[in-house]
Parts: C-alpha cells; sequence; structure tokens
C-alpha cells in the first residue's frame, strides 16, 4: 500500500537486540516513543490509520 500524503512522515524499524529504553529526545515532535512485540501493533492508534496495514505487512515479512 501506498499513501500519498506530503504531510505524513513515518518510520518504522525492526530491532533485534537493544541494550536499555527508547527515549523520546524530542517530545515537541513525537507524543510517545516506545518497543512493540510484532503482536501487539494491531492495536496501535496512529496519526494516519491506514498506514497500519503497511506496517503490519513489513514486519510480517522481516520476521518470516
Amino acid at each position: 500500500m501506498t499513501i500519498s500524503d506530503p504531510s505524513l512522515d513515518m518510520h518504522a524499524f525492526l530491532v533485534t537486540r537493544w541494550a536499555g529504553e527508547p527515549v523520546n529526545a524530542a517530545p515537541e515532535e513525537h507524543d510517545d516513543l516506545r518497543w512493540f512485540r510484532p503482536g501487539e501493533l494491531a492495536n496501535l492508534k496512529l496519526a494516519h490509520p491506514a498506514s497500519l496495514s503497511s506496517i503490519l505487512n513489513a514486519v510480517q515479512v522481516a520476521t518470516a
């Protein structure tokens, strides 16, 4: 799925190892920053809900 919205700038990362907790270093730009397990992603409330299916598909491919 491609979302054509010039005001939307979204990044998702697949992380397999990490030490510590992520920190929201730009609270004026982000409401929240945290880790999710793949099974928790379906319940996310995103600013652009149509992008959730793209994230779920990318995680499914990356973890297959």
